[in-house]
């Protein structure tokens, strides 16, 4: 291979070197051939298909394993991912029309599986709770309160009363003085004590914390005068309550519990 030689005018040899590749002396030709490579950076189009296909493989060999150590490259880099970060411009309709569907569809989509997921959630409170969800705290209370008001009157809630009942006596005979059977009052606000004396008289409530010493309270309930039944109620102050007897004879009485 020749090159022309601008000072002789004439043809000389270009060099090849084993290990070191073409040397040109030629300062004109280094010239020239530093003039395509500037021309050539950023440019080149391989229209040939087997070039393409080897530039296609490099290209996949080194997707996500490039390494850039050149510090200008690196900058230039950089400078592209700032400029891309959150800008990326898509300026073909379709496309863009493809991308707002995408991403209708996926809103859509989020927004349906989380209604779905709190429907069901809901749901199983609701099963669980069974109409039976009783707040006694004020704190909480207010709170429920403020988020019905919220709610624009659309909050319905219910609670149950919780009740229990028994008895004391069945026409059974006692003696003035005796005492029924003892109730436990714990997790319940008030009592009602009832039922048939069979005589002129009165029923005591009797108090006790334990079960075991009892006192008098001041709850006393008379029988009526025609048919001896008697009644009150009053709020369960101790955990345990019974009845003392103030008549002689075949009595009935019972009990109810409320919270």
């Amino acid at each position: 291979m020749y090159g022309r030689d601008s000072d002789t005018n004439k043809n000389v040899p270009i060099e090849f070197i084993q290990g070191e590749g073409m040397l040109i002396k030629d300062a004109d030709i280094i010239s020239a051939v530093d003039g395509v490579n500037s021309t050539l950076q950023g440019m080149i189009q391989v229209e040939d298909s087997t070039a393409n296909g080897y530039l296609s493989n490099i290209e996949s060999a080194v997707q996500g394993t490039l390494v850039v150590e050149d510090t200008v490259a690196q900058g230039s880099l950089s400078n592209i991912e700032t400029t891309l970060t959150g800008t990326l411009m898509v300026e073909d309709t379709i496309a863009a029309g493809a991308l707002s569907n995408i991403e209708s569809n996926q809103a859509t989509q989020a927004t349906s599986a989380l209604q779905n997921a709190a429907n069901a959630s809901l749901v199983s409170i609701d099963t669980y709770l069974g109409g039976t969800l009783a707040v006694s705290d004020s704190v909480a209370q207010g709170s429920l309160s403020s988020i019905n008001t919220a709610l624009a009157g659309t909050l319905t809630t219910t609670s149950g009363v919780s009740r229990s009942n028994g008895n004391l006596a069945v026409a059974a005979s006692v003696t003035s003085g005796d005492v029924s059977a003892s109730v436990d009052c714990n997790n319940f606000k008030r009592f009602a004590i009832f039922g048939n004396l069979g005589a002129s008289g009165e029923v005591i409530v009797q108090w006790s914390n334990d079960g075991s010493a009892w006192y008098d309270s001041q709850h006393q309930f008379w029988s009526n005068a025609s048919a001896y039944d008697f009644s009150g109620s009053a709020e369960a102050d101790a955990r345990y309550i019974r009845v003392k007897y103030g008549v002689t004879g075949t009595v009935t009485a019972r009990y109810a519990l409320s919270a």
